[in-house]
């Protein structure tokens, strides 16, 4: 695989969605076998440390399962603080979602012995110009080593989703295990509850999710609302005096609980064991998928509503190849959890075909799995650069 070192640098935007890929990709690089070094430099720890506890927020310097981590000040200080092992093996660098290097790291980068392999990690999409844009050379002035695009995605010509090996083998041996599930329902504090399905509520402040608690109450199946602390929505539902109506009302029908945010192993496997997942950006989308469980993404509003072009680029993959009424209804419902059609039709339109639902789920989550993962082929598209 690779031996190379791999350097990788993150500028957190969007909260715990830079920080998250950047620390599953920098520890499933560390991962490998034989294991190169990998460096993170990321220019917010407190982000990092919400589901990396073992991580010092104050530390110049650390070493969390085989990754070191750089505070980015330092390193744009004095980029030295890298290490050595440049003077002795070409190294891989990594733009997370494509950040700007600081000039003194640029700089540092030309110094190398062999000039390293910059590498524009770019988000996850799944609209069609992905294909033609992934691999792609991107020089600029100044810099005399390769320079190219990488782009994840859901297709082969794509760079792939980040899943770690034997992923889908523990999933499915959680969901088979009755023992298991319940094991990861007491490590967050929660029990199984019979004929109570369970809700993961991972969605930016303006979701709909008074929309969806109403349309949830008006078909009568009860269901319990995970909420993560620390997040605006989970603020939004807790102060909602609806929640604390009687059992009988309406609103009894849903139960919020509220959990502290653990780490990204732990959060799968509460993704695992619940039965519908509402999730934001990609490292969620991805481990969402990964479940093999139905679930919704809520897409931040953009201008000019190009969030609009996304989501309906997802849905073409999602939902290619379904039947007809099961896409359809399944369209309906992501729409109005990103705020265009109305709810309670959308709701209950779906509930018939729930169970069409959870198959597909499960059958996509299965079928992506066949394509190489992402650090596989971003190990390949880097050695060619390299050799």
């Amino acid at each position: 695989m690779s031996t190379h070192p791999w350097w990788i640098f993150c500028r957190v935007v969007d909260n715990l969605g830079d920080a998250g890929v950047s620390w599953r990709l920098a520890s499933q690089l560390a991962a490998l076998s034989p294991a190169p070094s990998v460096t993170l430099v990321i220019d917010h720890l407190q982000t990092l440390a919400r589901f990396c506890p073992a991580l010092g927020i104050d530390a110049s310097t650390q070493q969390i399962q085989g990754v070191r981590i750089l505070p980015w000040s330092v390193v744009e200080q004095d980029p030295a603080q890298l290490g050595s092992e440049h003077t002795v093996l070409p190294v891989s660098v990594v733009s997370a979602f494509s950040c700007e290097l600081p000039p003194s790291v640029q700089e540092f980068l030309q110094q190398c012995q062999v000039i390293p392999h910059w590498i524009l990690f770019d988000y996850l999409s799944a609209e069609s110009w992905v294909e033609g844009c992934h691999g792609l050379s991107a020089p600029i002035p100044g810099y005399r080593g390769p320079r190219h695009f990488f782009f994840p995605g859901f297709t082969p010509r794509t760079g792939g989703l980040l899943r770690e090996p034997g992923l889908l083998a523990r999933r499915s041996e959680v969901q088979a295990s009755l023992i298991r599930q319940e094991a990861i329902w007491q490590s967050w504090g929660l029990t199984e509850k019979t004929n109570l399905p369970t809700l993961t509520l991972f969605a930016y402040p303006d979701a709909p999710w008074q929309s969806l608690r109403e349309a949830m109450g008006s078909t009568g199946q009860a269901w319990r609302w995970v909420l993560f602390e620390g997040m605006e929505i989970t603020e939004q539902v807790g102060q909602a005096d609806a929640f604390r109506a009687p059992a009988g009302n309406a609103w009894g029908k849903i139960e919020p609980v509220r959990v502290a945010l653990r780490t990204q192993e732990e959060y799968d496997g509460l993704l695992w064991v619940s039965h519908f997942n509402l999730v934001r950006g990609e490292d969620s989308l991805v481990r969402a998928l990964w479940a093999g469980r139905p679930f919704l993404l809520h897409l931040y509003p953009q201008a000019e509503g190009t969030h609009w072009v996304k989501l309906e680029a997802f849905l073409e993959r999602y939902l290619e190849g379904l039947e007809t009424m099961l896409a359809e209804v399944i369209a309906n419902l992501f729409r109005a959890w990103n705020g265009r059609g109305e709810m309670t039709a959308a709701w209950q339109g779906m509930v018939p075909h729930w169970k069409g639902w959870e198959h597909h789920a499960l059958a996509w989550s299965e079928g992506l799995s066949e394509q190489p993962d992402l650090v596989t082929k971003l190990v390949e598209f880097s050695n060619l650069e390299l050799k």
